[in-house]
């Protein structure tokens, strides 16, 4: 099963490298950025969010944030992210649209790192290294592939209505386009999993310093 899932996989990037490397670019634009960002930012908001950060972290030595909360938290914003990448894709004039989606989830890595390595130098990098990189290196690839299965969703919609052929597999098609949406959501489970129950173990050690 998993040799099976791992030849599909090698199979649609092979098939479908032009739009991933399109895709991958803007994810690193994006993250280059949000890094750029965090030094444009003036000193006054740098220090309000300097002191937001520090709330946020002594909230994980309180019972005010359980690991629960966290897991439904971060379950609740990805699958409304992976919902939208879908429906876009379904509209197929809007695909284009997950570009902003990659984009975004890699200006939000780009400057929370940014930020983080700033104001928190080397306790920052850990932070980052075990806080955030963990369900991130779920996080990241599951949206590339999400968007490059919703515009290749798009391509061969408008490639069959350019050559007017009657399209009498449509209906299959969004079948297994919403599936791999499907296989997606397992592992948004298994990520928000580690960004609940894992990373918040790492976070409570390395902010002790911090606050």
């Amino acid at each position: 099963m998993f040799n099976r899932g791992m030849d599909f996989l090698k199979k649609h990037i092979k098939d479908n490298l032009i739009i991933y490397s399109i895709i991958v670019l803007v994810f690193l634009i994006g993250l280059s950025v949000g890094a750029f960002t965090v030094k444009i930012v003036d000193k006054h908001q740098k220090q309000e969010l300097f002191y937001y950060l520090r709330d946020f972290f002594q909230l994980f030595h309180t019972d005010e944030l359980s690991n629960s909360s966290i897991l439904k938290q971060s379950f609740i914003n990805n699958i409304q992210l992976l919902i939208f990448s879908w429906f876009l894709g379904v509209l197929v004039i809007t695909a284009p649209l997950v570009l902003f989606i990659i984009g975004f989830k890699g200006f939000v890595i780009g400057f929370t790192v940014g930020l983080l390595i700033e104001e928190f130098k080397f306790l920052g990098v850990l932070i980052f290294i075990f806080g955030v990189f963990p369900q991130n290196l779920v996080i990241i690839p599951v949206f590339i592939i999400a968007s490059v299965i919703s515009l290749s969703f798009a391509i061969s919609f408008l490639r069959v209505k350019l050559q007017k052929i009657k399209d009498t597999t449509f209906s299959k098609r969004l079948i297994f386009y919403t599936s791999l949406y499907s296989s997606l959501l397992i592992l948004i489970m298994v990520a928000c999993f580690i960004e609940g129950y894992i990373a918040p173990v790492f976070i409570r050690l390395i902010t002790r310093n911090i606050i």
